[in-house]
């Protein structure tokens, strides 16, 4: 009898997992059972990323995003990766194809455990507040969402702005692609639309990024100086 309750078990944990997102396991509340519905607008003030970039080398992708309509968005969040890709597994949400129109891209190399692999590692995640990072440690970056692409910062009142901001290195060379969309809400039920027409709730950043790094050496204060530009 144990045996078989023990095999039982491990049965329902898959399912268990693949109903965290929705509803959570045991007997929780559902994530979407607060969330309106309903039409929310939103506005991209500003989006930046540097077409030109090194390998080894640090920048910011930052958006910024305001509510100009007259309710308050319940969730707002940025999804960074391209929507009209299928994923198919792996890490980070690995798509079809040879990238993910995210930070990852998925390689081709056979019999691979995990497809995804970064091509920009993220080094901070956006954040209300500033937070603390301690880089030294190997730790996964602390997540406010289930969700593996897209970024909330919660609710935003009407006529405020907010600020998302991702620090990455880049890791890969060669062309990049990155997607990005706002959304209203993490359950589909608020839903994010262009403030005036024509208007949009997304786009992309499209760039290099150098075979060759930055040459760099560790001065004698104990700090990394950085010296020429590097180059294909």
């Amino acid at each position: 009898m144990a045996a078989q309750l023990g095999v039982g078990a491990r049965g329902l944990a898959p399912v268990c997992l693949a109903a965290i997102v929705v509803a959570g396991c045991g007997s929780g509340p559902r994530q979407d059972a607060n969330e309106p519905k309903g039409d929310f607008p939103v506005e991209i003030l500003s989006a930046s990323f540097p077409a030109n970039q090194r390998l080894a080398t640090t920048s910011d992708l930052t958006i910024v995003v305001r509510n100009p309509g007259p309710k308050k968005i319940p969730d707002i969040s940025v999804s960074v990766k391209c929507a009209a890709q299928r994923s198919t597994g792996g890490s980070g949400g690995s798509a079809a194809g040879t990238s993910t129109g995210g930070f990852s891209f998925r390689t081709t190399y056979p019999n691979v455990a995990d497809p995804a692999r970064p091509q920009f590692v993220v080094n901070t995640l956006p954040t209300r507040t500033p937070r603390n990072y301690d880089h030294g440690r190997l730790d996964p970056l602390e997540r406010s969402s289930a969700y593996v692409d897209t970024y909330p910062l919660g609710p935003l009142e009407a006529g405020r702005m907010v600020t998302f901001r991702w620090n990455v290195t880049a890791v890969k060379s060669g062309p990049y692609r990155i997607c990005y969309q706002v959304n209203a809400g993490l359950a589909g039920k608020a839903k994010a639309v262009a403030a005036q027409p024509g208007g949009k709730i997304g786009g992309e950043f499209t760039g290099e990024v150098a075979q060759k790094p930055p040459q760099a050496h560790i001065a004698a204060n104990g700090k990394t100086v950085v010296e020429g530009k590097g180059g294909p």
